[in-house]
């Protein structure tokens, strides 16, 4: 990165919150990434007026703090069963999406996210719909994750570790 556009970025409190530059995409992107490996049609921005997500990690982060930081924009949906909610952007974009605690034992649960409830962040460039193809997701820190990562599934069920609201 240029040394003026990180003083830049500081200046505005932008710099040195986590690894990777906050991107045109609403999302940080990973030093080597930009939007030709990201695999978006035409390497095109499908949404360009996307608005970020008001957070740029979801460590540490509760459920009520993110819902007051949540653009009024955004719709809030329950999911099937009303097991959690969804934020879905203005473009129809699923944007996250949050399922409660089971309260079961984590050893009887598939893994220990369902017992202790889960979050799924989505990028603002995912298609919107129910087909995974096309859906970009994110870890914790708001790194786009490949789906070819061997740990894919860890790292997009990011696990809820605060109250519930």
């Amino acid at each position: 990165m240029v040394k003026g556009r990180l003083r830049r970025l500081k200046r505005q409190g932008r710099g040195g919150f986590a690894r990777g530059v906050f991107g045109p995409i609403g999302d940080l992107l990973r030093p080597g990434q930009s939007l030709h490996n990201l695999g978006l049609p035409g390497n095109r921005l499908r949404h360009p007026g996307a608005t970020p997500f008001p957070a740029r990690s979801l460590r540490g982060r509760s459920i009520r703090s993110l819902r007051r930081d949540r653009p009024a924009n955004w719709r809030e949906v329950p999911t099937r069963d009303n097991e959690g909610f969804i934020w879905l952007d203005e473009n129809g974009v699923e944007r996250l999406r949050f399922m409660r605690p089971t309260g079961e034992n984590p050893a009887n649960s598939q893994w220990s996210r369902q017992a202790n409830g889960y979050l799924r962040w989505q990028s603002s460039q995912s298609t919107p719909g129910m087909a995974d193809e096309g859906k970009l997701f994110l870890d914790v820190d708001g790194n786009v994750v490949s789906r070819t990562d061997p740990n894919f599934a860890e790292s997009t069920h990011i696990m809820y570790e605060g109250p519930w609201p």
